[in-house]
């Protein structure tokens, strides 16, 4: 076999891998689950009112792929990256698969791309499932052309936490504590990128701007509604989650949104690809630095 077959091969193996672990299925599950009774909620109790006017309704699929999405998918993308490496040493089963007449650059390639393919799939369900079910409560939507777009940003997006994940699995060999570490670091940075901005609206001082936008999770959190802002013109009433410090520094240096929105997408998608490619270049480094160990205790 040449390089492409075998890393294909690992791919698919990296997938019936993933697809066992009944978590990522559970969190599947609740994540659909949580989209829907977000959107009947808002049909039975919000349309009509303040919170959704009859202007809003051609625009709730953003919402719904959106909020379906969630906290869900960073979860999945972790544990499906956390247990990429780290389980073959704990398994012993990559000194068998390493063995064989693979190089560590292709064994590595082919679980990456097939824990991020997979992934890719995830998001690829609620995505539909996000615009079925705004079309079904809430009738004809508009801009649905853009939905491939939003679905590629939110894949992009995604990629920090699941390179992260995926470094901490092969740093530390330990599938728990990758994931543990890596779920710590998602809600750590949340917590520090808001409070970062809650300080530079009080303040005005442009280091808490620059810190709160160099945190992970606001390039992951918030390219894909600064895509969809971007590409389309929403109604102010549209809501969904945004930079809020957009509106801020609209007013406080007088300048069109629409300028500062696609400054933030660029700024966002390079911070995602920077992230991305230094998690990356670290655990290729270390697989190829380091000895393959036995299984561990």
């Amino acid at each position: 076999m040449n390089t492409l077959q075998r890393i294909t091969v690992i791919v698919g193996y990296e997938w019936r891998r993933a697809i066992a672990k009944k978590s990522v299925l559970t969190l599947m599950i609740l994540a659909i689950v949580f989209q829907t009774l977000i959107m009947v909620v808002f049909s039975r109790f919000a349309a009509g009112t303040m919170f959704l006017t009859d202007e809003d309704k051609p625009f709730m699929w953003i919402y719904s792929v959106l909020q379906g999405q969630g906290l869900f998918i960073p979860l999945i993308a972790i544990i499906i990256a956390g247990g990429s490496m780290s389980e073959e040493y704990e398994h012993g089963t990559a000194d068998i698969m390493l063995s064989k007449p693979v190089t560590r650059v292709e064994y590595m390639s082919g679980k990456f791309l097939g824990g991020f393919s997979l992934l890719a799939m995830v998001e690829a369900l609620p995505t539909v499932v996000g615009v079925v079910l705004a079309v079904w409560f809430f009738g004809p939507q508009n801009g649905l052309q853009y939905v491939p777009f939003l679905f590629l940003a939110i894949v992009y997006s995604s990629l920090i936490f699941f390179c992260l994940s995926f470094t901490f699995s092969e740093v530390l060999r330990r599938s728990t504590l990758a994931i543990l570490i890596a779920f710590a670091i998602l809600i750590a940075s949340s917590i520090i990128s808001q409070l970062l901005a809650s300080l530079y609206m009080m303040t005005g001082e442009y280091l808490y701007f620059h810190l709160s936008r160099g945190i992970p999770t606001w390039g992951a959190s918030y390219l894909p509604s600064l895509l969809i802002k971007e590409l389309m013109t929403l109604p102010s009433t549209v809501f969904f989650a945004s930079d809020p410090l957009i509106s801020f520094e609209a007013t406080k240096r007088g300048v069109s949104e629409t300028i500062l929105v696609r400054e933030a997408l660029q700024q966002a998608a390079i911070i995602v690809v920077v992230y991305a490619i230094i998690f990356i270049l670290i655990a290729v480094y270390r697989l190829r630095k380091s000895d393959v160990t036995k299984k561990t205790a």
